[in-house]
């Protein structure tokens, strides 16, 4: 992993990481079954990430995992999904950065943004 990313010098201890996406497949859907928070895709080859949050954890994973969403979508240019499509899963970890209460996911959601300043986190135009 590139240790010179700016995002290496936050400390934050994740409740979960799940080190490959892509092996770890049924354990993130049955671990984050009914589950709500804030998570962290990271790229283990560049190290830029992306974070985001959502009501239903295992059901937004869903989509992250289905080709035929993420290609669907890279027409809607989010980046993380041209990352997945590019690199494959086997080249992300997940972080579970935090569970909480849906009232409260957009605010810790923009907490850990305007922290580790994601570089996936942006919509480009094509």
């Amino acid at each position: 992993m590139n240790n010179n990313n700016k995002n290496n010098n936050v400390n934050i201890i994740p409740e979960v990481i799940y080190v490959n996406v892509e092996t770890d497949k049924s354990r993130i859907y049955e671990e984050n079954r009914n589950k709500s928070g804030v998570f962290r895709l990271v790229n283990k080859i560049n190290g830029k990430s992306y974070v985001a949050s959502s009501i239903s954890l295992s059901n937004t994973f869903s989509i992250y995992y289905s080709l035929g969403s993420l290609k669907r979508e890279v027409k809607g240019s989010i980046i993380i999904y041209r990352a997945l499509l590019k690199y494959g899963y086997s080249n992300f970890s997940l972080h579970i950065l935090e569970y909480c209460e849906p009232s409260i996911l957009i605010k810790r959601e923009q907490y850990y943004i305007n922290l580790l300043k994601p570089e996936y986190n942006i919509k480009v135009v094509s």
